[in-house]
């Protein structure tokens, strides 16, 4: 690890590992320039007991990497098996021995005569990864507020595009919650129905039902909400259903908490100082929470974990 800024000694560029102060674009290139790129974040995990690091979920990571690009007419020449490769041997090289966050971004390079607009088959990737542990919010709880700002929508930028340029509108929902004394912040879709948050996805508990909108109110569909249905089902005999959820049935939710591959599930104990149910992480959520770990730590007989060493 580097001594002045903590960071991983090595990054991947574009078909090779790379010092990680030389995985550097130009400033002029699209990606750089407008957020003219596509991305997927990817939990690797560090088992303690048999000494091993796991992807979780990297195939379908790469799906959803493969479904932005194809809505942003993007061609990148990297097959999934080189994508997977490349993300072991990042991690690999770098020798973690702890909770990582990887961070797998193909970009439109520069265009004809540096045009940011022009379309251009000049195409690159670069792939990151960094310690990341888990958020003291994971044990704690934490607040939300429904932003001023209104999620994008299908007809103008759409959020299921994991695109760079779309997180321009989760950043100043997030500062603005963050400035009013809160930890994150709520979107509300053009209709007025709850949508998610800057990162992450929001699930309800209800009359012991989970609840959480659909991929039509404005949301990423998120790979690690498909994990909690499937868990909830299989491991809590609690059902899941995808509708359109008021704000104020929000409030009068019995559990809330946010999900998503950094995130995990995050208890949410109030919103717009609201107290969701006793102003506590839930039962409901709390068992997730362990059918959850249970899973991504798991050894490499897991059909959604790849062993990296």
């Amino acid at each position: 690890m580097s001594s002045t800024h903590n960071t991983p000694e090595f990054a991947w560029l574009n078909g090779e590992c790379v010092p990680w102060e030389k995985c550097t674009l130009h400033a002029r290139t699209q990606g750089a320039f407008w957020g003219a790129n596509v991305f997927e974040g990817v939990r690797v995990y560090w088992n303690k007991t048999d000494k091993q690091m796991y992807m979780y979920r990297i195939r379908e990571h790469i799906k959803r990497l493969r479904d932005s690009m194809k809505c942003v007419d993007m061609p990148v020449t990297f097959t999934d098996q080189e994508i997977v490769e490349a993300c072991i041997d990042l991690v690999r090289k770098n020798n973690f021995k702890q909770h990582v966050h990887l961070v797998i971004a193909p970009y439109f390079a520069m265009g004809k005569n540096f045009d940011p607009l022009i379309y251009t088959e000049d195409t690159g990737m670069h792939i990151t990864a960094l310690p990341m542990p888990r958020s003291a919010r994971y044990d704690t709880g934490m607040t939300a507020s429904f932003s001023t700002w209104r999620r994008i929508s299908d007809d103008s930028m759409p959020p299921r595009i994991k695109t760079g340029a779309n997180y321009h509108n989760s950043r100043l929902a997030q500062h603005e919650a963050m400035r009013n004394g809160f930890d994150t912040a709520f979107f509300l879709n053009h209709r007025g129905t709850v949508a998610e948050g800057p990162g992450s996805c929001i699930m309800m508990v209800k009359n012991n039902r989970l609840i959480t909108p659909p991929g039509s109110a404005g949301v990423l569909e998120g790979i690690t909400v498909d994990s909690i249905i499937r868990l909830a089902k299989d491991k809590l005999s609690v059902e899941c259903e995808r509708r359109e959820i008021d704000r104020t049935e929000l409030y009068l939710a019995d559990e809330v908490f946010t999900c998503g591959t950094l995130a995990e599930i995050v208890p949410v104990i109030s919103v717009d100082r609201k107290s969701i149910g006793d102003g506590r992480p839930g039962l409901v959520t709390r068992k997730l929470q362990v059918a959850y770990e249970d899973e991504v730590m798991s050894n490499w007989t897991s059909e959604y974990s790849t062993p990296v060493y």
